[in-house]
This record gives structure tokens, C-alpha cells and sequence, in this order.
């Protein structure tokens, strides 16, 4: 047996010594703890369901939609009842008919004397034939009419004195010698002077009016078109101005050689022509009807009006008109004459007011025109039924009106006028009532004038007139009744006028029903949001535009007429804006100049300024559709109607069967249900107050409180973010079936949203700080587990030293004892080591011990 086989350790050191090797083994499973990191769970992205948030979102469009439904259906009746009654009452077919019939007439009506029957001049003033003998065979003829064959005649017309040129026209029996009269015919485009108009009224107008050609009547006098018959008589109204050299605008060195007279701008009102004379004999020797002509009318201040009664012969208006031409009615000093008529057509059931206008202008040319009015007379024969439309249309407005006073009491019951006041779309529909009513009121008070005027038609005598008939005041009363057509017609225009601000009215109406549809919101926040930008580039826009059009103006306005005004230049840069620019015209005036002027218009106008604007609307739409998300189309809307229709009929079905008949017919199944929501999201003011505004206030309302964080909001955080049960619906206003259709569709509402989730940069953000959150509880979860091996293992390991411990101090005592009593054995020591052992056993003793 060796010494290693005799040394032996007490019981259990082996033990002991061997479980030492087992804290490596412990420490390596730490390796192991470690590759279970990436087998850690994930931490769960989202909560399946809806937040309180998104219920309110989905109630707030279903309920808008609903509102927006029946606002836009009565608004679109109103509307197409208001357009049937201003396009079918305002006769504007009739009056676009009866302009180009009338137009055409009078500038058909060709002027001559054949036409007239009157003579153009007097003998004194015709060219009579006269006949000179020259020369004879064998001598002088015996006088200058002398037609014997043998002398040499020769013919021509010529002047002769006024009684001898009397005498010869009285011998031929009242017949002027042929070629006394001629003159080419006046047409309405040969009238160039005053003459001109007095001899195409005189020998054209007149004549056709009377329905008389040559002397023969045709038709009847005063039926105009085989329609329009013309009341009273033909109106020739005279503007003229005061006549003085001082009155031209020219500085006095000038004036003295610059001796032609010049018109004043003060209209003249003295009596002129043969009244301003003095001269009685000649002042009685004129018809009453001349006189007055000139003299200034007592109606009209700055008016002189000659007059021709229709229902009398066209010999009387002849002689009027002649007697006008001849004595110089019309003359330098004249600035206008206005040719008018009032007709009546009995089939459409109309007054006409047919005016021929001529204007001298300040650089002697003159401007021609013909227009017509045409407006309703009073219905012969009116029922109920004529006036359905209009009825239709009060009982709209009073529906309108009932409505807004309903919502007034609410407000005012609830605290809450001021802010019923200051929204703008109940001040639209306040307005709208209120231009309504004015405008039915306006009606009528138009249709009793029309009535007044119809009546004083009806009172004037017809022809044979009595014989002791005061002409003057005759004529006085159909003149009337042209100044009260005259102002029937511009009360009527602005009556349109009304009508159109009234159509801007309801558009902004169907504006204001629009806003219940998510795209059209988008697309009107989009206008709102970008209109003071607009607004401030107009500015520039409006500066730039005015400078081409004056200098458009000032370069080709001399000598191109769609640039002579400042309208006509606006009008044309506005074409030319659009795209239909005619340069050859601008390049003929002046062709360096134009060129310059164009590019530098098409660059700044169209290249620069209408891209920018573009760049403005469309930049503020891309910042409202990426701010409101996706959206649903009108036709989703529409069938999202059909099926909450449909469910509402089943739920009315229900009630009534449980005998629940007051919430059959009048209950709402969502009602309570948003208030209760609110409350239940602890939504703030702000919240309540975007509700009203429109169908997406909500939801950008919900994003921006979602934008200031760059974490995913919570329910701990706000209320409003905890995920909405079926359970809570039904405890707030509704029953069980309500609330799972309600989750099912908001659920299908927010699916969309949810789909696009990723694309915005603050989700990415916020699917990277979930990742990174993600990360670090994996982390923390696997450094717990690594902690709980380590502290695991250190008490097993103090366990194994702590026997160690025991097993050699076990071991020391043993060896202690075996110094003390020694060994029994029958074997001598072995060589050197008698007192060796022992002493080492000492030693070793005494360093436990230490």
C-alpha cells in the first residue's frame, strides 16, 4: 500500500471536492439562458377593436351624412323650383326671339320716297327737266321748245324759281316731273349724319309702321311682325347740349383760331329752331305737334319729344316728320336720339319696348343701335294652377323658416344663441329666407305695376279718334306709358339682379349640404384653409394683369377695338389668359412692341403666375387629404344609406312587435348614443365643438391629439383611446343588435385607415419606437432570467463551499486525532520518516488551526 492509498479524506470531502466541478457546469448554463433571447414573445402591436374616439368619428359622419341628405334634397327642390320660375316667368326666350325679330326689322326697313309717297323736296327745291333749243337750220328756232325736227334740243334738269316750278307741278296735276326725286335708297347702314336719320324715319321707319307702301296700305297700322301692335304711337326723344366756342377743350390760343362750336356737357333745356326765333308768323304757321317738338318735354328734364300717333293717318306723321326735317329738328348741338315704341303681343301675353338709338359721338361719327325689352303682361285668365311654382316656392322658404326658428328656441333654451349666431351657415340661411321674401314681395309689387300699366293701355282711345281730342294731352298719356314700361324694365333688372345673388345664395346652401359628405368637406376645407393665401396672391396677380392690360391698352387701343376701353383690354388679356390670343393683330399695329409685350405676358401670366396658383391649391389639398386620411366617395355613402335603411326598418319592426310604438315612429336607435360616448372619451370642449363644424372636425380633432405625441396614444392617457365594447354601447342608449351593428360598421369605417396606417412618417416613427419598445422588454425580460440563474447558482455554490468547509475541517480533526494516538501497525517506520509523519501531522494541525 503506498502513502497516496494510506492517505484517505473522511467521508463526504470527496463529495464535496467533485460537486465544485458541477459550478462550471451551472455557469455554462448561462450560455444557454442567453440563446433564448430570440425565442422571447413579442409584445402585441395593437389591440384589436375601435376607440372610443373612432365610434364618435363614425357616428358624427353617419349623422352629418343624414342632415346633408335631406339638406341637399330641399335645397335642390328650392332650387329647381327658383330656376323654372326665373327662366319660364322672365321670358327669356320670348325676349331673345323678339331682339333678333326686331333687330332684323329695323335694319331691313330700306328709305325712299317711293315708299313714302312723300316728296323728298319742294318744287322750289326739286330739279324740274328743262328743254333748250341751241341750234336751228337756216337761223335761231323760233323758242326754246320749238320741236320741229329741225332744231337741235338740248335736255337737262335744272333749278327753276319757286312760283314758276309751282305752276309746273300744279299743271301736271300734282305730279312731280319724272327725275325730281331721286335718291338712292337709305338703308339702316348708309345713316352717317342727322339728315340721314330724319329721311330713313321719314321715308322708311314711318311708312313700315304704318303698314303703307306708296300710298297703299298693306296691313294694319301700327302691327308690327303681324304681332306686335304698337301702343299710342312712335316716340322720337331728342337730347341735345348748349353750343359755344368756350365749350371746346382747347386753351385759349387756341379757341380764337379754332372757331367751330363745341357741345357742352350740360344737357340744353331752352326752346330752339323756329321757337327760339321769336318769330310768331312762322311759330303759328307749324302743326301743334312740331311746336312741342321743340320745346323741352315737361316730363323729362333735357328731353325734347316729337311725336306720331299711330292711330291716326300716316299723313299727319308724314307731315310731322317733314316739317322736322325741313325746319333743322336736328342739328350740331343734337347728342342722341332715342326712336321708341311700346307694343303689345297678344299671343305671348307681353308688353315690347322696341329703341332705336342714335349717338353723335365727340369724333363726329355716329353709333347705332336697336334693342328690345320684353316683360309679362298681367294673365288674362290666371287660376291656381298658374301660380303652383310660386306657391311651391313660399311653402319652401316658410318650411326654411320654420325650421331656423325651431332652431333658434333650441339655442336660446340651451344658453347657446351666441354661438348659433356667429355660425356662418345660419346667417346663410337667414339671408336666404330673408332675400326670398323680399324678392315674393318685389314680385308683386312689379306685377301690380305691370297691372297699372296694362289698365292705362286698355283706357286709350282707338282709331277713328273724336275730333275733339286734346292731342297734346293724348299724346302725353301712351308717352307715359313708355316712361312707365321703361321703369317696369329696370325694376325687372334688377329683380334679375336679385335673382342671381339669390341663385349664389342657394349654391351656398348646397355648399353648406356638402359638408356632411367626407370628400366635398375635404374639398371645401381645402378652399378655406388656402383662401387668405389665394387672397395675398391675387394681390400680385391683379397688379401684374392691370399693368398688361393698360399697357394693351395704351400700345393698341388707338387702332384696335378690343383694346380701345379699359373693359374691351381687360376683357381681351382675360381671352388671351385662356389661351385665345390673336397676335397677327397685335403684330400688324406694331410688330417689335407686340412680340416684346406677348412673351413677356404669356411668361409671366401663364408660365409663372398661373402655376403658382396651382402649386398654392394644390399644396393646401395634399395638406388636408394626407391631414383627413382616406375618404369615402359619395356612391359609398349612398349604399351605406341603403343598409343602415335597412336596419332602421328592422329596428322599427322590432319595437313594434315589443309594443314599444312611440320609439317605432318617432325613436331614433342612436339617439343619446354620441353624447354618451363623449362623456364616456372625457372629450374636452374642443371636441364638442368640431362636431358642429362639420363631418371631419372630429377626426382631425382626434389626429392632432394623436400628432403630439410620438407614441402611440393610450387609454391610460386619454379615454378616448380605450377600445369600445359592445357592453358599453349598450349601457350608454342602445340595445344589443344596435351595438354590434354599430361595431361592425366602424369597424369596416376604420379598416381603410388602418390599411394606410404605415404610409405617414410619424407611424413609421411610431412602428419604430413600438419596435424599439418591443426590444427592450425582451430584453429586460431575458437579463431578469440571466439574473435569476447567476443569483441561483451563487447559492448553490456557497451551499458547496460551506461543505468543503465542514469535509476539511472534518478531515483536520481526524488527522489530529491520528497525531495523538498514532498508528497501529506492526510494521517498523519506514527510513527517514520515524519523527517525519508526525511532525508533518503537527504542522499541518497548526495551520488549520491558523
Amino acid at each position: 500500500m503506498s502513502a497516496e492509498d494510506d492517505l484517505q479524506l473522511p467521508d463526504g470531502l470527496d463529495d464535496d471536492f467533485e460537486d465544485l466541478g458541477d459550478f462550471g457546469d451551472d455557469l455554462g448554463d448561462l450560455g444557454g439562458d442567453l440563446a433564448d433571447f430570440d425565442n422571447a414573445p413579442p409584445v402585441e402591436e395593437e389591440t384589436k377593436g375601435v376607440s372610443r374616439f373612432q365610434m364618435i368619428e363614425y357616428l358624427n359622419q353617419r349623422e352629418w351624412w343624414r342632415q346633408s341628405l335631406c339638406r341637399l334634397t330641399f335645397t335642390a327642390v328650392l332650387w329647381l323650383i327658383f330656376a323654372y320660375l326665373a327662366i319660364v316667368r322672365s321670358n327669356v326666350n320670348q325676349a331673345y326671339k323678339v331682339q333678333e325679330a326686331v333687330v332684323s326689322y329695323v335694319e331691313g326697313i330700306m328709305s325712299h320716297p317711293g315708299i313714302s309717297g312723300v316728296r323728298l323736296r319742294t318744287p322750289a327745291e326739286s330739279n324740274m327737266p328743262c328743254r333748250c333749243g341751241c341750234r336751228h337750220i337756216g337761223g335761231f328756232p323760233a323758242s326754246s321748245c320749238t320741236d320741229d325736227g329741225q332744231t337741235e334740243a338740248f335736255e337737262f334738269l335744272g333749278r327753276l324759281p319757286g312760283d314758276t316750278a309751282e305752276r309746273l307741278v300744279a299743271a301736271s296735276g300734282g305730279f312731280y316731273p319724272l327725275g325730281s326725286q331721286d335718291m338712292e335708297p337709305m338703308t339702316w347702314s348708309r345713316i352717317r349724319t342727322a339728315e340721314d336719320v330724319m329721311v330713313w324715319m321719314e321715308h322708311g321707319l314711318l311708312p313700315n309702321v304704318w303698314g303703307t307702301v306708296a300710298g297703299k296700305v298693306i296691313r294694319r297700322p301700327g302691327l308690327i311682325l303681324n304681332r306686335n301692335l304698337v301702343v299710342g304711337g312712335l316716340r322720337a326723344r331728342q337730347r341735345r347740349a348748349n353750343l359755344d366756342v368756350g365749350n371746346c377743350n382747347l386753351p385759349a390760343a387756341l379757341q380764337s383760331w379754332y372757331t367751330v362750336l363745341c357741345r357742352s356737357a350740360d344737357m340744353a333745356v331752352d326752346p330752339f329752331g323756329p321757337l327760339a326765333d321769336a318769330n310768331f308768323t312762322i311759330v303759328d304757321q307749324l302743326p301743334i305737334g312740331v311746336r312741342s317738338a321743340f320745346l323741352s318735354s315737361t316730363s323729362t328734364d333735357g328731353a325734347y319729344d316729337a311725336h306720331f300717333d299711330v292711330e291716326r293717318p300716316l299723313s299727319n306723321a308724314l307731315e310731322t316728320a317733314t316739317q322736322l326735317r325741313r325746319v333743322g329738328w336736328l342739328t350740331e348741338a343734337s347728342t342722341s336720339l332715342q326712336i321708341e315704341a311700346l307694343m303689345l303681343n297678344g299671343e305671348s301675353g307681353s308688353f315690347v319696348i322696341l329703341s332705336i338709338a342714335f349717338e353723335w359721338l365727340n369724333d363726329g361719327g355716329i353709333t347705332k343701335t336697336v334693342r328690345s325689352h320684353v316683360f309679362r303682361a298681367v294673365p288674362g285668365q290666371a287660376s291656381v294652377m298658374d301660380f303652383l311654382p310660386e306657391i311651391f316656392w313660399l311653402v319652401m322658404i316658410l318650411l326654411l323658416l320654420r325650421q331656423e326658428l325651431w332652431e333658434v328656441l333650441k339655442a336660446t333654451f340651451r344658453r347657446e344663441l351666441r354661438a348659433y349666431l356667429s355660425n356662418f351657415w345660419n346667417l346663410v340661411d337667414w339671408i336666404s329666407i330673408a332675400v326670398g321674401v323680399a324678392l315674393a314681395v318685389y314680385s308683386l309689387w312689379i306685377q301690380e305695376y305691370t297691372a297699372v300699366l296694362a289698365t292705362g293701355v286698355s283706357q286709350l282711345p282707338r282709331a277713328p279718334l273724336a275730333s275733339d281730342l286734346d292731342e297734346i294731352a293724348y299724346q302725353s298719356r301712351w308717352s307715359k306709358n313708355i316712361d312707365d314700361a321703361h321703369a317696369i324694365v329696370v325694376m325687372r333688372g334688377y329683380f334679375q339682379l336679385s335673382l342671381f345673388w339669390y341663385s349664389s345664395i342657394i349654391t351656398a346652401r348646397m355648399l353648406k349640404g356638402s359638408l356632411g359628405q367626407a370628400k366635398l368637406a375635404m374639398i371645401q376645407i381645402t378652399l378655406a384653409d388656402g383662401f387668405w393665401d389665394v387672397l395675398h396672391f391675387m394681390m400680385i396677380f391683379l397688379v401684374i394683369f392691370n399693368n398688361f392690360a393698360v399697357g394693351g391698352k395704351i400700345l393698341f387701343g388707338p387702332e384696335l377695338e378690343g383694346w380701345s376701353t379699359y373693359p374691351q383690354c381687360c376683357a381681351s388679356a382675360v381671352m388671351m389668359l385662356m389661351g385665345a390670343a390673336n397676335f397677327d393683330a397685335l403684330y400688324e399695329v406694331a410688330p417689335i412692341t407686340s412680340t416684346i409685350w406677348y412673351w413677356l405676358f404669356i411668361l409671366m401670366m401663364m408660365f409663372l403666375l398661373m402655376n403658382l396658383l396651382i402649386v398654392i391649391i394644390v399644396d393646401h389639398f395634399c395638406q388636408i387629404r394626407d391631414s383627413c386620411g382616406e375618404t369615402a366617395g359619395i356612391l359609398h355613402d349612398l349604399r351605406w344609406s341603403w343598409k343602415e335603411f335597412l336596419f332602421k326598418l328592422e329596428w322599427r319592426r322590432d319595437q313594434f312587435r315589443e309594443g314599444e310604438y312611440k320609439a317605432c315612429f318617432l325613436g331614433n336607435p342612436y339617439q343619446d348614443l354620441l353624447d354618451g360616448l363623449l362623456q364616456n372619451a372625457k372629450a374636452g370642449e374642443a371636441m364638442e365643438k368640431a362636431a358642429q363644424r362639420h363631418c371631419l372636425a372630429i377626426r382631425l380633432n382626434r389626429k392632432k391629439i394623436e400628432d403630439l405625441s410620438v407614441e402611440v396614444p393610450s387609454a391610460d392617457a386619454n379615454p378616448g383611446f380605450g377600445i369600445v365594447k359592445n357592453l358599453e354601447l349598450r349601457k350608454i342608449a342602445c340595445d344589443a343588435s344596435t351595438a354590434q351593428f354599430l361595431l361592425d360598421g366602424c369597424e369596416s369605417f376604420v379598416a381603410s385607415e388602418k390599411k394606410t396606417l404605415h404610409l405617414g412618417v410619424l407611424n413609421q416613427v411610431r412602428s419604430f419606437v413600438s419596435l424599439l419598445k418591443q426590444s427592450k422588454e425582451t430584453l429586460d425580460s431575458h437579463c431578469k432570467l440571466m439574473e435569476e440563474g447567476i443569483v441561483e447558482d451563487q447559492e448553490e455554490l456557497e451551499q458547496i463551499m460551506t461543505r468543503l468547509e465542514e469535509s476539511v475541517q472534518a478531515a483536520f480533526e481526524g488527522f489530529q486525532e491520528l497525531a495523538s494516538t498514532g498508528i497501529d501497525t506492526l510494521a517498523p517506520p519506514a527510513l527517514g520518516q520515524g519523527g517525519e509523519m508526525k511532525q508533518t501531522l503537527t504542522d499541518l494541525r497548526q495551520t488549520a488551526q491558523a
